[in-house]
């Protein structure tokens, strides 16, 4: 190691050649961009929950159809 006016150096070896090390830049744009995934990820979901009758849950439906066949016996 070599100690140059207060600053130390490592044999070759500098912070930003680690591939660990992010640019709180990078960072916070890398979080928004996950964060906004998630939203889209989970408006997807409502819309597919609202528009696809198949996996749409029915239970007062469910419930008179029951209630209907139970008459019917």
């Amino acid at each position: 190691m070599v100690q140059v006016d207060e600053v130390v150096i490592s044999k070759g070896y500098c912070m930003s050649d680690s591939s660990d090390v992010l640019d709180f830049a990078q960072a916070a744009e890398r979080r928004k961009h996950e964060k906004r995934e998630e939203k889209v990820a989970g408006i997807r979901d409502q819309f597919d929950r609202a528009f696809n009758p198949s996996t749409k849950p029915t239970p007062v439906k469910d419930f008179l159809r029951k209630k209907k066949a139970k008459k019917k016996r």
